[in-house]
């Protein structure tokens, strides 16, 4: 295993495991928990899953965060690891970042999108590994 595939495997592990808490737990690493999550999941276009819906919403993606990142440090299922992670970015260019228009944060997170789905594609003959 090459060395900068392990770094880039740490970098990302640490960011979506660090995201994945902070939705859980409010106040912790700077986190919103669940709560805020859900009031803003509504805010952001997902209303119409009512109450009960934006809370499970939110606590699923940061499930998705939580155990795509962990899979990154454990070097398990990466292809699927960096697919769910890749999924994640578009939802949040699509219904926070460009309807933001804060053209920073769409800049990062596109950057984060084609360097994800490159590393999916790069581990896509390891599915099933």
């Amino acid at each position: 295993m090459k060395t900068g595939n392990i770094i880039i495997r740490i970098g990302f592990g640490l960011l979506f495991v660090w995201g994945g808490l902070e939705k859980f737990i409010e106040g912790f690493l700077g986190g919103v928990g669940l709560n805020n999550m859900a009031a803003f999941l509504k805010s952001s276009g997902f209303a119409f899953l009512g109450d009960s819906g934006t809370f499970l919403l939110g606590a699923f993606v940061a499930l998705i965060e939580l155990v795509a990142g962990l899979l990154l440090f454990a070097n398990k299922k990466i292809f699927f690891a960096y697919a769910l992670l890749t999924g994640i970015i578009v939802v949040a260019l699509l219904s926070v970042h460009i309807p933001s228009g804060n053209w920073m944060n769409i800049m990062i997170h596109i950057a984060l999108l084609t360097t994800l789905l490159g590393l999916a594609i790069n581990h896509k003959d390891e599915i099933d590994t």
